[in-house]
């Protein structure tokens, strides 16, 4: 092992060592630490819960699992903190039931107490690391915008095509964007704001009882507020890439018709739970994907065991996770990614430009995990391949936090986001993917970059948005697809074009003005997303699987009227498409 190997590995283990006998604080400060709690959930019951095929019940027996290890044994040490608290022995104390982590600034005679304890496995002294953690060059100001123009990434990766031939652009998908916030205000973005829908804005109440009061839009994790407006702009930059929509000129957005939850972890750049909180926020209050467009280095000892336990436990509940891996470059393999893209599942992101050129300073695999207990696997060499994938992020233009306008920036940060719109346009096309399954068709779908292969500079290629969401369609639990054309704003014929259906079924149309639900007839527990929907028409699908209705659409109709497909022979549905 190299000297990063050895400080990374030395400081778990004897931080709190030095923290006692050295002069880190002095003995009147408190520091930010990380408990960990002996007592985990059980691997095999949680395994047997992440092979839920329903992602529903899947995540709620999983969080119902972690939840009751928590509880049932954070009590004393909670305790002890509260009583701390009070005599200002401690402070921001936060219970993580994700990894039975608690999280808390303590004094060293605190500190002393706890390590004591036989029910606490390990206590990590946090770090403040600062911008290095956010793996990104900033930025330049974007050049002339031409309408409607798309960014030279969505381009690259196919994503238009996803939109033009499938109807596909996230729709009912949530991403959380885990970052510096976000000017939700955005033109190109406030469409697509995840709005909490159990929580009444500016009441002073947690309406929904999730432990957050008025946490409409997401959550500021670094100064437990609701704010999640965005000081630096990398998370605005971020989630453009992800969700830009095109209203001011430029569509960033691989996914536009998703919706993007905003958990700030910083601006100033806090410790590691930070992450760790709005991870298991994203998990909780319905993420399908969270993107990490950040990373720690080994030179910043990071919690590598911790990390893996949250980030495990997370995808078991079905919740996929795309981190950054880091802009590094080749020169220390195999400590080049940094965590959490290090975690072995993880889907971790590499960088190209738009001529599928690998940037020198993308971050080169593999890892290691041979001297990270408890897990002591992945042993060097040969190591875990790493990156997961490459994506453009090279000179990315996507939206600014000055709220109207466009900036460029490069690093993995910028590529990451263009894998988390991919894996959303697959997740929309097939709800029932995974963790698991989202990484075997990217690995299939990927354009080959380099020498013939898998390789620790491009993993298994670069993403191909395109080509995912056909195999994401093709494989069990795809979605019917429903294209509009119209002539709206004016009157005139509609086409509505199904397709992904089997040749010679029966393809029901239907409209209405208002989401909700109706019960589809012959197709026992199947709805249509549509409220008290009225049918427009049938058509049989040809051999190709699409089926197609023309008809007459009133100028009245454009931006009021809802139209899905629906299967009646497989019993299956499109999205909900509105005619415009």
């Amino acid at each position: 092992m190299n000297k990063h190997g050895r400080r990374a590995a030395s400081w778990c283990a004897i931080g709190a060592v030095i923290l006692m006998t050295g002069p880190i604080v002095a003995a009147e400060q408190m520091v930010p630490v990380t408990i960990r709690m002996r007592a985990q959930a059980d691997s095999e019951i949680l395994a047997e819960a992440a092979s839920i095929p329903d992602k529903r019940v899947r995540r709620e027996t999983v969080i119902g699992l972690l939840k009751d290890i928590a509880a049932s044994s954070q009590g004393e040490i909670l305790a002890i903190l509260q009583r701390a608290e009070q005599t200002g022995d401690a402070a921001q104390v936060r219970s993580l039931w994700v990894a039975n982590v608690i999280g808390a600034r303590v004094s060293p005679q605190v500190l002393a107490r706890l390590q004591l304890r036989d029910d606490v496995a390990r206590i990590t002294v946090e770090q403040e690391v600062g911008l290095d953690v956010l793996p990104a060059e900033m930025a330049s100001p974007g050049g002339e915008i031409l309408p409607a123009s798309l960014t030279c990434g969505i381009d690259l990766i196919d994503a238009d095509r996803v939109w033009d031939e499938f109807g596909i652009t996230g729709q009912n998908v949530i991403v959380a964007v885990i970052d510096t916030g976000c000017c939700i205000t955005h033109p190109d973005l406030a469409g697509q704001v995840w709005i909490n829908p159990d929580e009444i804005p500016n009441n002073g109440f947690d309406d929904d009882h999730n432990g957050f009061v008025d946490d409409v839009y997401g959550w500021d994790f670094e100064h437990h507020i609701n704010d999640v407006n965005d000081s630096v702009g990398h998370g605005t930059h971020v989630t453009g890439t992800i969700a830009g929509d095109g209203t001011n000129g430029q569509q960033t957005g691989v996914a536009p018709g998703l919706s993007f939850m905003t958990l700030k972890f910083s601006n100033s750049l806090s410790g590691e739970q930070s992450v760790w909180d709005a991870m298991q926020y994203g998990l909780d209050n319905g993420a399908d994907v969270i993107n990490g467009s950040l990373g720690w280095s080994y030179l910043h000892s990071p919690d590598r065991a911790t990390w893996r336990l949250v980030c495990e436990n997370t995808m078991a509940a079905g919740v996929v996770l795309v981190y950054a891996g880091g802009g590094l470059g080749c020169f220390n393999p195999p400590w080049d990614i940094t965590t959490p893209g290090d975690v072995p599942d993880v889907i971790t992101v590499g960088v190209t430009d738009c001529s599928d050129t690998v940037a020198s300073f993308t971050s080169c695999g593999p890892v290691t995990w041979q001297d990270v207990e408890p897990y002591n696997d992945w042993p060097y060499p040969p190591g875990k391949m790493k990156p997961s994938v490459v994506a453009p992020g090279v000179d990315t233009l996507s939206t600014s936090f000055d709220c109207d306008g466009y900036v460029s920036m490069s690093g993995s940060s910028m590529a990451t986001p263009h894998v988390s719109g991919t894996v959303a346009l697959m997740l929309a096309a097939n709800p029932t993917l995974d963790q698991a399954s989202v990484w075997d068709i990217l690995r299939m779908t990927c354009l080959d970059l380099g020498d013939p292969g898998e390789d620790n500079r491009s993993g298994a290629g670069r993403v191909d948005a395109y080509a995912a969401v056909q195999a994401a369609l093709a494989a069990d639990g795809g979605r019917v697809t429903l294209t509009v054309e119209s002539l709206c704003p004016g009157a005139g014929t509609a086409v509505l074009t199904a397709g992904n259906v089997q040749p010679g079924a029966q393809v029901a149309f239907a409209y209405s003005m208002k989401n909700g639900s109706t019960r589809v007839p012959g197709c026992p527990g199947v709805y249509s997303d549509l409220r008290n929907a009225q049918l427009a028409g049938f058509a049989v699908a040809d051999g190709s699987g699409r089926a197609v209705l023309e008809g007459y659409a009133p100028a009245q109709a454009c931006d009021h009227v809802m139209v899905q497909a629906v299967d009646v022979t497989g019993c299956r549905t499109s999205h909900v498409m509105l005619l415009r």
